[in-house]
Formats: structure tokens, C-alpha cells, sequence
């Protein structure tokens, strides 16, 4: 199972991911995006959450669920939520790395000094601004105040300082290649190496691990800045094949490129696509008459879902039936249409 994400989540009164100090101001993490306007192209400074916390905190997410989930396979390294180059040298080559731990099977890892490494499974993009909203920051003075035993402020401890907010709806996208885990990334059969059972935790966790992650549970600064979040939109599609990463949700018309990418991609190759959608019901409906109008897409289906949970709760399920070999993708259209639903149109009613 492969699965691309994509969507927009609102956040207000955040610092969830600093880039240093200057002076006594704790600066946000910002980078240039290029923005249009009248034609013409600038670059814009924002405020981001790198895809590198996104990618920690899945990974933190992603241990806790396997662990809850009766996984065992685990380094030491990983058990504490720490992901980095690992120092083990007893091993020297993937399969190695890949049995023993899952999360450096789900993750990744280096080990510089045999030179082995595994590329991670799990992929996440800068969080980004959206198009249609301008973004600035806001700086709030704190002041950290020490009393002694007799009751009076200690003037030598006293410490003002500063530190930057963002409110914003920040557009993402994300991958999970679920089809290589416990699965050996360069050999040329991808030859398994854990057994079925094995599997299915680490894939589930994997999926499970997307719910903390989307509501919130991401970033720093969050003891006395939890922000507060929701989220907006989300896109995800999913395939027994590999498909490509879906048009990220910084632009306004992300919903639209990505299905007709996927549409393109799955007729070209004949595989079938499903998207499940929260959110964008005006906007996959513009994009599928788009679709229909070219006469593309016939194998992808698509289904909306009441909340953004139960779609992160339908992958799972849909997981599990892949992997115990329950259904395949095409028993799985034939399933939805018995229930009523269209195989490459939304339904024009949220399933329930």
C-alpha cells in the first residue's frame, strides 16, 4: 500500500519550530517562498515548520503506536524517541538494520561507519502558508520572574525575554510507502525479511501514528504555547502500486492537479487509485468534472468522509485487509460499489 497526503490545517498563536536566538528574541523558523503578483514573481518571507519535525514527531507517534500494538522490534536508540545516525557497527547491511528495529525499517537510518543506510518510508514536506492568506509574525515579551524565601523578587534572577508567533492555515503533503516495509530497498526482488504478523504492526502504526500528528501533537514550544490547531482540508489517496506525491497544500488548487495527475497516472498504467477526501467536497467536484470532461480517470475512485479522522481510520482498515490478504484493490471497488458508492465519481454525500 502506498499513500500520498495532502491538506491544510489552521494555526493560531504557534512557535512551534524556532531557529535560534538573537540577542534576548527566540526568532521562528522562516524561508522565502516565491509568491505572484500582477504577472509578475517575488520572493515573500514566512514563517514554516519544517518537514524535519513533522518527520520527528511521526516517528515518535510511530513508536508509541507499534509499542501499544505489542511490537517488540526495537533498538535501543529508537525505544527513547531518538532517530539518528545509529552507532551500531555490528551490522553491516540492511536486512540487519531492517529485522531487528522497525523504526529503522519505517524511518531510516545511517550507519557512517559500515557506510549502510536505508531511505525512510516516511516522507514530509515544509508546512507552507497557503496562497490565499498573508502571514506575518508577532512578538510577545515574557518575563520570568524569581521570588526568594522571604517573598520579594530577586532582581539579579529576573529575565525578560522575547519570543516570535505565527498565526496561519499552512498547506502539506506527505507520503508513506507502506509497500516496502520489512522489505529490503536495494535488492532487486525487495526480498522480506519479517514475517506477515510483523508487518502488519508496523504498517498500522505507521497509519495510526498520522492521527496525533494531524491533531496537533507536532513542534516545539508547545508547554506554554500549545497552538491552537485544526484541521481544514485533507486529501489522501492510496494504491497497491506506486503513485505520485499529491500537489501540495500551499496551493489553492492542489485538489485539482492531484487528481488529475493521478488520473493520468493510473490510466497510463492501468492501476486503480482511491481517494478519500474531508474538507474539499466543492473543489472534487470542479476537479472531477474536469476529469469526466476528458473522459481520464475511470480507475480512480472517490469517497468523502465526515470527519478527518475516519479517513486516517478507513486506511488503517484498508491496511489490514491488504496485508491478510482480505480483499485486493479491485475486490475493494467491487465492495464500494455494492455499498452504493461511485467508482470514479464522489457520491455528492458524506459516507457514514
Amino acid at each position: 500500500m502506498y499513500v500520498r497526503i495532502a491538506g491544510r490545517v489552521e494555526v493560531n498563536a504557534a512557535s512551534l519550530n524556532a531557529q535560534g536566538t538573537s540577542g534576548n528574541l527566540i526568532e521562528l523558523a522562516k524561508l522565502r517562498v516565491v509568491v505572484s503578483e500582477n504577472g509578475t514573481y517575488r520572493l515573500l518571507e514566512v514563517p514554516t515548520v519544517t518537514g524535519n519535525a513533522i518527520k520527528h514527531w511521526h516517528f515518535a507517534h510511530f513508536v508509541n503506536a507499534y509499542t501499544v500494538l505489542g511490537g517488540q522490534k526495537l533498538c535501543e536508540y529508537c525505544k527513547r524517541g531518538i532517530g539518528y545516525r545509529s552507532p551500531e557497527k555490528s551490522k553491516a547491511n540492511e536486512e540487519s538494520f531492517v529485522r531487528d528495529c522497525a523504526g529503522e525499517d519505517v524511518h531510516g537510518f545511517l550507519q557512517p561507519d559500515n557506510q549502510v543506510r536505508r531511505e525512510t518510508l516516511f516522507k514530509a514536506s515544509f508546512m507552507l502558508p497557503i496562497e490565499e492568506v498573508e502571514t506575518g509574525f508577532d512578538t510577545v515579551t515574557h518575563n520570568r520572574v524569581v521570588i526568594d524565601t522571604e517573598g520579594r523578587v530577586s532582581r539579579e534572577d529576573m529575565m525578560i525575554f522575547k519570543r516570535q508567533y505565527s498565526s496561519s492555515i499552512y498547506g502539506f503533503s506527505m507520503s508513506l510507502d507502506l509497500g516496502f516495509i520489512g522489505r529490503l530497498l536495494y535488492s532487486r526482488d525487495h526480498r522480506k525479511v519479517i514475517d506477515d504478523d510483523e508487518e502488519l504492526k508496523r504498517g498500522k502504526a505507521a497509519l495510526i501514528a498520522l492521527l496525533p500528528l494531524l491533531a496537533g501533537e507536532v513542534g516545539a514550544s508547545r508547554a506554554r504555547a500549545l497552538p491552537a490547531w485544526r484541521v481544514k482540508e485533507l486529501l489522501v489517496a492510496w494504491s497497491d502500486k506506486p503513485i505520485p506525491q499529491l500537489t501540495h497544500g500551499r496551493y489553492s488548487g492542489y485538489v485539482a492537479t492531484s487528481l488529475e495527475v493521478l488520473a493520468e497516472y493510473s490510466d497510463l498504467l492501468g492501476i486503480n487509485v482511491s481517494v478519500l477526501a474531508y474538507g474539499v467536497d466543492e473543489k472534487l467536484r470542479d476537479g472531477f468534472e474536469k476529469l469526466r470532461k476528458r473522459g481520464s480517470g475511470k480507475l480512480v475512485t472517490i469517497e468523502t468522509e465526515e470527519s478527518w479522522q475516519s479517513v486516517i481510520t478507513k486506511l488503517v482498515q484498508v491496511y489490514e485487509n491488504l496485508t491478510k490478504g482480505k480483499t485486493a484493490p479491485a475486490a475493494a471497488s467491487a465492495e464500494r460499489r455494492s455499498e452504493g458508492a461511485p467508482t470514479s465519481a464522489p457520491s455528492g454525500k458524506r459516507k457514514k
